[in-house]
This record gives structure tokens, C-alpha cells and sequence, in this order.
């Protein structure tokens, strides 16, 4: 499988689609000079076998969630192959429907879906640290702090704002304060830490808006069955963009099939001679 990157270097070295890292695969960059245009490419390939999960490099924050399973079957006739794989949806709908409404509309610069992002990136911070022991607040509090979050940000001004990083760290600020004294000493970093961690999910998502993916597979012999959008002998090609993951996984599956010439012709060759005998049985009952 190949994975290729083509953009200017902040589209290929961001981290809102990073490469996959490590064994099996091998990556290599280069750039192509085009009317005093700079366009760097980042191609990463490996064989696959068996379920792969994908991991980034170290230094990305973004855990991958596009798993893929490429199976090989031994049958008697011939050797199947199938391939599905998962680009995780990234459920904006049910975080916060207003982003997901703002990124249909190119031209929607409107800033209302902040605060609702904000609450459930506030919520959800809240809500993860209460697994944590060191890190647990009495539900009374932690409900306090929920119900102030709410009223935080249906009276907040978003307007002059102009990123959800921005208002991420002003809200952390703003909504502790009232409470620093009840807090444990270190909960202050770590919902920093957790809010900063939704804050760049989110941020991630916006980055993919415009990008355009290109998906190739290779398999072998007579493809059976697929979704793939086009098929150029063993190739299978899908285009999609963020709008097919937005909310829902995005699946791509496909399933092929080597027939095994010999086998085949001993099939054809043992009906062949049953039918011959039957013939003769058939001609020597009507004697």
C-alpha cells in the first residue's frame, strides 16, 4: 500500500493526515519545480499482511484511525484476497453539529459554532479527568463546574476570535478561576492538557476540509467484488473528502480471487470425462 502527500510543505508536514511510521513502511520525500512552484511530495509504502494498525510518527499528537485488514485465503480452486479498511469517522455531528454545518458552507465564516464546540470540549475534558484518581472532583463540583461552563459560553462574545485554539486558552482561564480553591493542585495542567487535546481534534478536522483523498490498491487476479469508484486492472481507485467521514466511518472494501490454472483444468478435464462415462452408460442401458 502507498500512501502519497502532494502540497505545498505546510499541507504535507501538518498533522491533520500524518503518515504511517514505523515497520513495514518506508517513506520518501522529494519536490517537483513548477512555474517558480514549490510542490512537495511525501510517499510512504509498505506490504501488508494480516490486520495493520497505523501509528504516526512521535512527534505527531494525531493517533491514526484508519486501520486496514488484507487477508490471503488458500481455496482449492484458486487464492482469495480481500482488503477493507476504515477511515474513522470523525463524529462532528454529535460533538458539535454547528461546526459540522459551518465546514458545509465554504463560504460561512460565522463564528456561533464556538461555543457549542466549547462546551463539549469543556465537558468532555471534565468528564475524562473524573476517570483519573488523582484527578477526580466530587460529582457536586464537577457538576458545578459543567452547569458554569453552560452559562459561560451562552453569554461569551466569540466574535472577535478568530481560531478554536484561540478561545481554548482563554477558556481554560476563565472557567477555573472560580473554583481554584477547591481544585487539586495539579488539575488546573491536566484539564489544560485534556482541553488543548479536543482543541486539536477539532483544529485537525477544519485542516481537512478542502483536502481531496486518492486511495490505489493493488490485487491481484479477477476482482468480485468492491466499492471502489473505478477499477484499472489490478488497480482500485477511491476518491473521497472529508464530507464521507465527517460524521460516519468511511469503509473501503475489496475481494479478489487467482484461479489456479491446474486445478481449473483438472476440474474441467474429470466433468469432462464424468460426462463421458455417463454418456456411455446411458447409450449401453438403451442396448
Amino acid at each position: 500500500m502507498k500512501f502519497v502527500t502532494k502540497g505545498d510543505s505546510t499541507d504535507v508536514f501538518n498533522d491533520d493526515f500524518p503518515h504511517p511510521f514505523g515497520n513495514p513502511w518506508t517513506t520518501q520525500i522529494a519536490t517537483e519545480i513548477k512555474d517558480e512552484e514549490t510542490t512537495w511530495i511525501m510517499e510512504t509504502s509498505g506490504l501488508l499482511s494480516g490486520p495493520v494498525a497505523f501509528s504516526a510518527g512521535e512527534s505527531s499528537p494525531v493517533q491514526l484511525a484508519h486501520p486496514i485488514d488484507v487477508k490471503r485465503t488458500a481455496g482449492w480452486i484458486g487464492t482469495r484476497y480481500a482488503v477493507i479498511q476504515f477511515f474513522k469517522g470523525r463524529e462532528v455531528f454529535r460533538k458539535y453539529p454547528k461546526f459540522g454545518d459551518s465546514l458545509g458552507n465554504a463560504e460561512d465564516d460565522s463564528t456561533e459554532w464556538v461555543g457549542e464546540a466549547l462546551y463539549y470540549i469543556g465537558t468532555t475534558a471534565i468528564n475524562d479527568l473524573q476517570e483519573d484518581s488523582t484527578t477526580m472532583l466530587e460529582n457536586i463540583l464537577a457538576e458545578r463546574i459543567e452547569n458554569y461552563i453552560r452559562g459561560y459560553v451562552d453569554r461569551k462574545n466569540f466574535t472577535e476570535l478568530y481560531s478554536i485554539d484561540d478561545a481554548a486558552s482563554l477558556f481554560v482561564d476563565d472557567v477555573l478561576q472560580p473554583f481554584l480553591t477547591q481544585l487539586p493542585e495539579n488539575y488546573p495542567a491536566a484539564y489544560q492538557d485534556a482541553v488543548d487535546r479536543y482543541s486539536k481534534e477539532m483544529h485537525i478536522t477544519g485542516q481537512l476540509q478542502d483536502d481531496q483523498f486518492k486511495f490505489r490498491i493493488f490485487l491481484p487476479g479477477v476482482v468480485i467484488s468492491t466499492n471502489a469508484d473505478s477499477i484499472a486492472g489490478d488497480t482500485l481507485l477511491w476518491t473521497f473528502g472529508l464530507k464521507d467521514f465527517l460524521n460516519d466511518d468511511y469503509i473501503l472494501e475489496a475481494q479478489s480471487i487467482v484461479y489456479s490454472k491446474k486445478r481449473i483444468q483438472f476440474v474441467i478435464i474429470a466433468v469432462t470425462l464424468l460426462v463421458l462415462i455417463i454418456a456411455v452408460i446411458l447409450i449401453k442401458f438403451k442396448r
